[in-house]
């Protein structure tokens, strides 16, 4: 009898103390400071992930986003361009999470590096446009670079 109410006891302490445990506020909370602004409708253009890429020189991460074009022109890399193909390239500026050491999320938005294709006659037109985040510190690459560059990137291998 004296063995339970120790036993019972230590049990009612032991949740008492576990219940007073600090809870993490930070848990499930949402990255709002990589979140993409509203005006550009991102969520409704239905893109795919094509392909992410870091760059530890300007500690930034980006993911290329596509339609179903342009994720079969990534997979293909045929030497055309086809008509009606989507690309978004989103770029954060990259922070440490709290959560996991050494594991870096994205940070402060930075850019979104929209590039289309349209049909003009017998030619495919290529067009380009960004929309800078508030801290934005982008290098001085050409516009037609810029398409090259996002054009040339591959799709990552997915199951």
């Amino acid at each position: 009898m004296r063995f339970k109410l120790k036993y019972s006891a230590f049990i009612v302490l032991l949740l008492i103390a576990m219940g007073c445990q600090q809870q993490n506020n930070h848990a499930g909370e949402l990255n709002k400071g990589a979140s993409l602004p509203e005006h550009l409708h991102f969520n409704q253009l239905g893109l795919k992930v094509i392909t992410s890429m870091i760059s530890k020189k300007e500690a930034t991460m980006s993911t290329l986003y596509g339609n179903e074009l342009a994720l079969k022109y990534t997979k293909s890399k045929g030497d055309s361009t086809f008509a009606g193909m989507v690309f978004a390239l989103v770029t954060w500026k990259q922070q440490d999470d709290e959560r996991w050491f050494g594991a870096k999320i994205p940070g402060q938005f930075q850019s979104v590096e929209m590039v289309t294709t349209k049909a003009n006659g017998n030619a495919v037109q290529t067009t380009y446009k960004i929309d800078k985040g508030e801290k934005l510190n982008i290098g001085s690459l050409a516009e037609k670079e810029r398409i090259k560059y996002i054009l040339a990137q591959k799709a990552s291998v997915m199951p």
